[in-house]
């Protein structure tokens, strides 16, 4: 009784409100104020009592009350000892989970006694995404197993099997070879009572790649149940399943709708367990949070801190196992020691601090969270089951279902970067003149090519291991039996920004004019804000500017593109037999105009207007075209 009179006075309350709101609105309907998300979500301008009125649900006994939040930071070395250092060092600043990847430089025992060595296997947690090099995975296990320590290795050592697949198009192994290389490995971790987790699905490849919050579900479930269905078909029980897997997931700057994601995550595993007759409320996932590159800028690098904190902060509220903070600066990948020092204590300041993962689910209960939580993990249930019922995971890649999708998302999110409806700081507005940046090309070690080759196989590899002491060297599969698909490209957001900016630093290197001249007119309190404008879209192509009047841009014979910026009535004053005078100097010259002037540019034959919302990187690749930027 005491519900429905709450209920009974909310509503009355909500009444007011939107009688209150439409009346400023100016007899407008609230759902003006409604935005339709990238994922399809209607979200209103309120959220209150009534949107929870069917929704009652506690997420507490999924996210579990033992629940300890790991800090997985990332540690990039070049060598054994490199990283043996790098390990003492983030260790005394108080890190006792460590993520790392790209390890082939510890091809030997000895690598992983020297690189190890401070790693204290009872209390330390580790996350190594092995990637392609599956033959470390047997390495290190057969290691820890002669050093009597297998049993106390705790935290995730594993590949995703479809990784190489969905990045490059094929696959050297192929995913169901690699399905039973990953079913031996469980195997023989629980006949050497292991508690390592075998078992990797990165959903943060989707993230990377331009999905929304509900692709990235979507796209990651579906794998994971087309990875329970290969292994549970090689005898690996769903419980032993469980225990192996780690699910990792991106997290982006949509600070709420990211909470809503990872909190659905639990939810839609909760589903999948209870499709495969397990117990919900024993069998949790264990999720791993890391913060996307696909939004963040090598230009202005220091923004990005900005990012990463709200979307580490995203992770903590949601209740994620494991968060790993990417360093402001890995998109040059040359991550710095303060980039990496404050990372590392972003996530101190969350949990030391601010105390967030002493409560268990802080979002829950929050009106807006828990409403877009189940429309999220409902939607993105429906769709799993679609997929499912479609063939499953690998069947839509290899139609290209899943790839297509993400490519017409990802075209929208740019879409609105290019014509600055999305404004990213340091990139399409705000650039920084003068700004140097280097981005240093990945180096990939190439291993002799005059070892033995073996069979994928995990017993094959220890075989070989306790032989050799060494990483072993796996055959790639019959090339005409490999599966081929289209690629998912992973590009981040502003990349083709910073490609213009990169172009035109080369151009003028080599002694290119990469300038532009801007011929203002009238009062500058008129024309500031034109120019202001104007200047922002050529600095984010890295294009100078020349100001000059209109009677001294003859003098200035070098200048292939001039923009006329002004109020209508002071652009006026330009005549057509003027423009004829420029051209006869100039013949190549070319002349825009700052507004809506269509009329003027088809009266004068003007080159183009440039208007407030037009796609401003198509203007800058024409205008680097005309420049000859691209040509270098």
């Amino acid at each position: 009784m005491e519900e429905e009179q709450i209920t009974s006075v909310t509503r009355e309350k909500h009444k007011t409100w939107k009688k209150e709101v439409e009346k400023s609105l100016r007899g407008k309907p609230i759902e003006n104020l409604m935005k339709i998300s990238d994922e399809g979500i209607s979200i209103k301008a309120l959220y209150d009592e009534i949107d929870l009125e069917h929704n009652v649900t506690s997420r507490t006994n999924l996210i579990g009350k033992d629940h300890q939040l790991k800090i997985s930071q990332l540690i990039s070395a070049k060598d054994p000892q490199d990283l043996k250092e790098k390990i003492i060092y983030a260790k005394k600043r108080g890190q006792h989970s460590f993520y790392m990847t790209n390890i082939d430089y510890l091809e030997r025992e000895q690598d992983i006694v020297d690189a190890f060595t401070s790693i204290n296997w009872t209390e330390d947690v580790v996350f190594i995404d092995v990637r392609e090099n599956i033959g470390f995975t047997p390495l290190l296990f057969h290691h820890q197993k002669m050093q009597h320590q297998f049993k106390r290795v705790v935290g995730t050592i594993s590949f995703d099997p479809y990784e190489e697949l969905l990045l490059e198009g094929i696959s050297k192994v192929s995913v169901g070879t690699k399905m039973d290389f990953l079913a031996d490995t469980i195997k023989w971790s629980a006949a050497n009572e292991g508690h390592v987790r075998c078992l990797l699905i990165k959903g943060n490849i989707y993230s990377e790649a331009g999905a929304n919050a509900l692709q990235e579900l979507v796209f990651t479930f579906s794998q994971v149940i087309d990875l329970i269905n290969e292994l549970t078909n090689r005898g690996i029980s769903f419980e032993s399943i469980e225990n192996s897997l780690t699910i990792s997931l991106g997290v982006g700057s949509n600070f709420f709708m990211e909470i809503a994601k990872l909190r659905a995550a639990r939810n839609i595993w909760a589903s999948i367990v209870q499709a495969f007759g397990g117990n919900a409320q024993e069998l949790k996932v264990n999720l791993h949070a890391i913060t996307t590159t696909f939004n963040k800028t090598a230009f202005d690098a220091h923004v990005n801190l900005l990012r990463t904190t709200t979307e580490s902060f995203s992770a903590v509220l949601a209740g994620v196992n494991e968060i790993t903070i990417l360093p402001f600066d890995h998109v040059l990948n040359q991550s710095s020691i303060l980039a990496e020092r404050i990372a590392r204590n972003t996530y101190f300041i969350l949990n030391e601090e601010s105390l967030l993962s002493k409560v268990v689910d802080p979002s829950a209960g929050s009106y807006y969270v828990e409403t877009i939580t189940k429309q999220l993990g409902m939607e993105a249930w429906e769709k799993i089951k679609e997929i499912d019922q479609d063939g499953g995971f690998l069947p839509q890649l290899k139609q290209g279902t899943i790839q297509r999708e993400l490519e017409k998302m990802r075209e929208k999110r740019m879409a609105v970067v290019n014509n600055r409806d999305k404004l990213v700081i340091g990139t399409n507005t705000y650039a920084l003149t003068n700004e140097k940046v280097t981005i240093r090309k990945e180096e990939k070690g190439e291993k002799p090519n005059n070892l033995t080759e073996i069979n994928p196989s995990f017993q094959e590899a220890l075989t070989y291991i306790g032989k050799e002491k060494r990483v072993p060297t796996i055959k790639g599969d019959n090339p005409k039996e490999k599966l081929h698909i289209i690629p998912i490209q992973c590009q981040r957001l502003v990349e083709h920004f910073e490609r213009l900016r990169f172009q035109a630093e080369k151009a003028k290197e080599k002694g290119r004019f990469v300038k532009v001249g801007i011929i203002t007119f009238g009062k500058l309190k008129d024309y500031k804000p034109s120019l202001d404008h104007i200047s922002g879209i050529l600095v984010a192509g890295g294009i100078e500017i020349e100001l000059t009047s209109w009677d001294d841009l003859r003098a200035l014979p070098n200048l292939q593109v001039v923009i006329l910026c002004g109020k209508k009535e002071d652009v006026q004053v330009v005549d057509s037999a003027y423009i004829k005078q420029l051209r006869k100097d100039n013949p190549s010259l070319y002349i825009y105009i700052m507004g809506n002037e269509k009329e003027m540019t088809d009266n004068l034959n003007l080159s183009g207007v440039i208007s407030l919302h037009d796609d401003i990187y198509q203007f800058l690749l024409n205008i680097h075209n005309i420049l000859g930027v691209s040509k270098e």
